[in-house]
């Protein structure tokens, strides 16, 4: 078999048995690691499942469609590629196949592969393209691997992330098996790896998700050092985006989120960003309690709300500092006398709490932050629509 057949054969494998079913909530099936430069044939192949090709493009549509209104996906793009040649990888070092003996000295190289290749994506220049990114990368945190035992009078069988073998449960010598089954997420999964190998997978997840800032803002759980970098203020310069990003956190869980983007808010380095890039991190946070107060009528706010946590603070102080601002009095003169009432209502309940020195931190912020008078003026930073 020639080289070339070998690569459609790894494109096909890589299209059919694992974004495919990724996307679709299936079973994702992976055989061997996919190195860096297989991008140079990737970007050029056409897959031979027309139909499967057909539902990624679907499923992507679909999930980027949720955050903001688009009219195409760019698939296949090689940075869509690489994203997915990267998660591949990133799977396979769950495999505990890999972890034996002989074994262990691929996990490396795989590492490696999986840096080269995350280190090869481009940030986003398009809507379509950091939400086709999001609908790509967004299902991967929810995949899990099925571990199988079974067990009889005589033999104990263990079939981890693979099928059970149902020739060895018919043979009656072997008498009448007992099956459990667990299930353990991939995040778990690649911790166990770095407990046992050191390779520091969990850490590369984190930075597979920064490739595609969308989801990396909707997946503040496993990105502990979260940080508004430029990447992520500029698709938040895309009014469609930021709102959509809003709604999605409101409906995961707004507190959830609220400690690690409120410990971004303090990263000097945004302190000293431009106005309008810091504009975009705190009209988030804005916004996200604005969707939270009026999806649901009323301030909604947890009972017994507690802000002892300076993060969690920095987060709840960003609403009421631009009700106290006047330059962002604009933000809200739109609203009807109920939502209004309900949004300064939140206000009041959040100040009643708030720590003095978290809001005399944020106030400053808000007062230096600009919204842009025009999108030209970020063109540097704006991912166009």
């Amino acid at each position: 078999m020639s080289d070339t057949q070998k690569l459609q054969e790894r494109f096909d494998a890589m299209i059919t048995d694992f974004i495919a079913p990724l996307l679709a909530g299936g079973t994702v099936v992976l055989d061997q690691a996919i190195a860096p430069g297989a991008i140079a044939y990737f970007q050029h192949a056409n897959s031979g499942d027309s139909a499967a090709d057909a539902d990624i493009f679907d499923r992507l549509h679909r999930g980027a469609s949720s955050i903001a209104k688009i009219t195409t996906v760019p698939w296949p793009s090689r940075d869509l590629l690489l994203l997915a040649m990267a998660a591949h990888n990133l799977v396979l070092l769950t495999d505990p196949m890999l972890d034996r003996t002989f074994a262990r000295g691929a996990m490396g190289d795989i590492a490696k592969w999986i840096d080269q290749i995350i280190g090869a994506v481009s940030p986003p220049t398009t809507r379509a393209d950091a939400l086709a990114r999001h609908a790509l990368l967004d299902p991967l945190p929810a995949l899990r691997r099925r571990d199988v035992v079974a067990k009889s009078w005589a033999y104990t069988y263990r079939f981890n992330g693979r099928t059970a073998d149902a020739s060895v449960f018919s043979r009656p010598l072997f008498g009448r098996f007992r099956e459990s089954e667990t299930f353990t997420d991939v995040t778990a999964l690649l911790g166990e790896v770095d407990e046992h190998t050191g390779l520091g997978v969990l850490p590369r997840l984190r930075e597979l998700l920064s490739r595609s800032p969308v989801t990396e803002l909707l997946r503040l759980e496993l990105c502990q050092e979260f940080r508004f970098g430029l990447a992520a203020l500029s698709v938040l310069s895309d009014d469609a985006i930021r709102g959509g990003i809003a709604r999605a956190i409101v409906e995961r869980g707004e507190w959830k989120a609220a400690p690690r983007l409120g410990r971004a808010l303090a990263d000097p380095m945004l302190h000293h960003a431009p106005p309008a890039h810091l504009y975009y991190a705190l009209a988030l946070a804005f916004e996200i309690q604005m969707t939270a107060t009026l999806d649901v009528p009323g301030p909604n706010l947890p009972q017994g709300l507690d802000l002892s946590d300076p993060d969690t603070a920095r987060y709840a102080a960003v609403l009421p500092a631009f009700f106290e601002d006047d330059t962002m009095l604009d933000e809200i003169r739109a609203f009807d006398d109920t939502d209004r009432a309900d949004v300064q209502d939140r206000c009041v309940r959040l100040a009643s709490v708030l720590p003095p020195a978290v809001r005399l931190e944020v106030a400053p912020l808000v007062r230096r932050c600009q919204r842009p008078a025009s999108r030209a003026s970020l063109a540097t930073v704006e991912v166009r629509s």
